[in-house]
């Protein structure tokens, strides 16, 4: 007896249409992205440093300081290949996401890794981001479009 296709798509009458509100502090971090600039802010009581910042530190509940900004050099901390399509799938796998430790903050970014074989990656490799051009820039992290290995940094 052999087994019927598997099912690969499902229609659902769910709908879910939700508000983000991003905050006083997240909002001066998206308003920087439509600059080409990564706003941080640091806490006066512990030092933490947010990128993307809150309003209060989540350690000691201290208001945040002034932003100020990074170059967005960092390196990855942690990634995942993703070598399998899904509905929605916006990139042809395999790619990259990663979390990426941008130097001078104490937090870490979600993001893709790109214009490197994903079998190069590693953790502790080096990365710059890639904005995207003028027309594009928008109060999203899209206005990075991917982060890249540093050039002439070990890859």
């Amino acid at each position: 007896m052999s087994l019927p296709e598997p099912v690969t798509t499902m229609a659902s009458p769910f709908r879910m249409d939700y508000t983000y509100v991003a905050g006083v502090g997240r909002s001066v971090f998206l308003r920087g992205l439509a600059e080409r600039r990564l706003l941080a802010r640091r806490c006066p009581g512990c030092a933490q440093v947010y990128l993307p910042p809150p309003e209060f530190c989540s350690r000691c509940l201290s208001e945040l300081e002034a932003p100020f900004e990074l170059d967005g050099l960092g390196a990855v901390s942690t990634f995942c290949v993703v070598n399998f399509p899904f509905p929605g799938q916006t990139i042809e796998p395999p790619y990259v996401v990663a979390y990426i430790q941008v130097h001078g903050a104490g937090t870490r970014l979600m993001h893709l890794v790109r214009e490197v074989e994903p079998e190069r990656v590693r953790i502790g490799m080096a990365v710059e981001p890639v904005w995207a051009p003028d027309d594009q820039l928008t109060t999203s992290l899209k206005s990075i479009q991917h982060f890249r290995p540093v050039r002439g940094a070990d890859a």
